[in-house]
């Protein structure tokens, strides 16, 4: 029987030439041309490379977390969702999370690594680093960037569930995130009593 590593290795398709189609501060849209190990050849195969990033689950002694809402226009409407961002490039993953939550919500506190996750595996190679950040507190004014219009809404960590049922935090992301954030520290109290 192979182990996971020699089945994953023995499917692993084979890159024969890649091609750069598009290249800015935000993507890079590659063509490549790939055999499978059937013998197989795509000539067209496109990956979608941008830096990875960071989503954080802030808590408040209180319970609080701060959720960020804002205009995304890929969706065409207001998105309320866990803070996030990209990791530039030379910045370590708790580092970007450190400072994204700082930027969007003005909040800091201590760091936990909760888990990290493949974005999309058909036509991304990025990760998401997700974060729980226990003893939030406000410790400035948050710095948004000139995309960013963003209102913090705080919401007890035990209504984070009902959000979810009720579709109003419904981004991938978030949901993602609360998953990975809610299995990794199960005493954080995201049950309503």
């Amino acid at each position: 029987m192979a182990t996971t590593s020699e089945s994953s290795s023995s499917r692993r398709w084979k890159i024969l030439e890649a091609t750069t189609i598009y290249r800015d501060e935000w993507v890079t849209h590659t063509q490549e041309h790939v055999r499978l190990p059937n013998g197989h050849e795509i000539s067209k195969y496109n990956i979608l490379k941008q830096n990875d990033f960071c989503t954080m689950i802030a808590v408040m002694p209180s319970g609080l977390v701060p959720l960020v809402k804002q205009y995304k226009h890929g969706a065409l409407e207001e998105v309320l969702e866990f803070p996030a961002g990209l990791v530039d490039e030379g910045e370590t993953v708790q580092d970007a999370a450190i400072r994204e939550l700082r930027e969007e919500t003005g909040y800091a506190g201590s760091i936990v690594f909760a888990g990290r996750l493949i974005t999309n595996p058909t036509r991304s190679r990025n990760m998401a680093h997700i974060f729980v950040i226990t003893g939030a507190v406000r410790v400035a004014e948050p710095q948004l960037e000139v995309t960013e219009d963003i209102n913090v809404e705080l919401v007890h960590i035990s209504e984070i569930e009902e959000l979810v049922k009720s579709g109003k935090l419904r981004d991938v992301g978030s949901l993602a995130a609360y998953t990975l954030a809610r299995s990794s520290l199960p005493e954080l109290g995201w049950e309503k009593v």
